[in-house]
């Protein structure tokens, strides 16, 4: 589903020029400042699925990734509010990739566990790249806010299909 999937942070180089955004804050912000700062977003993350069903703690984190892709959108276009939106998107990726892992982890069990963890997690790129695939061409037919609103749309979108599939799947009691 095209929901957490990150995939905007692939299009920060090419949308820096409309926030007035150097070349070296790009490289900061999307590399190593980004870097830490998805990594404390991916413990709080963890923390939180800890705390609360992953499930909806997944659909949580893509709301809130949705919000700041549509928050950026309708923000003024400075060098400030892009590390802002880049590092707060960062952060919120960190949460959804921690969501995205406890599901998995919920879902896969014990048994063959590390197969069945890196097959849904080497499939979990197929969304990303379509995501980059869609944000790319969203931002060349109508710009970076059209192509922002887009992220947030598919994201937001995706969590009532996600919510459906996860209670129809519920394991069920079996007999007593």
């Amino acid at each position: 589903l095209p929901m957490c999937t990150g995939a905007a942070a692939n299009l920060w180089s090419p949308l820096a020029a409309e926030w007035q955004a150097t070349a070296n804050t790009v490289a900061f912000v999307n590399g190593a400042m980004g870097g830490v700062i998805a990594a404390l977003g991916c413990m709080a993350g963890g923390f939180l699925c800890d705390r609360m069903d992953r499930k909806p703690a997944y659909c949580l984190f893509a709301l809130l990734i949705a919000a700041v892709t549509a928050l950026m959108a309708l923000a003024p276009r400075t060098e400030f509010v892009f590390i802002v939106a880049t590092s707060t998107y960062a952060f919120v990726t960190g949460l959804t990739y921690a969501g995205f892992s406890g599901v998995v982890l919920e879902a896969i069990g014990r048994g063959a566990a590390a197969t069945k963890y890196s097959l849904l997690a080497s499939l979990a790129n197929m969304p990303i790249g379509f995501m980059t695939f869609v944000n790319g061409w969203s931002h060349e037919r109508w710009g970076s806010s059209a192509m922002l609103f887009v992220e947030s749309a598919a994201g937001a979108a995706a969590v009532p299909l996600f919510l459906g599939v996860a209670r129809r799947s519920r394991r069920r009691p079996g007999p007593a």
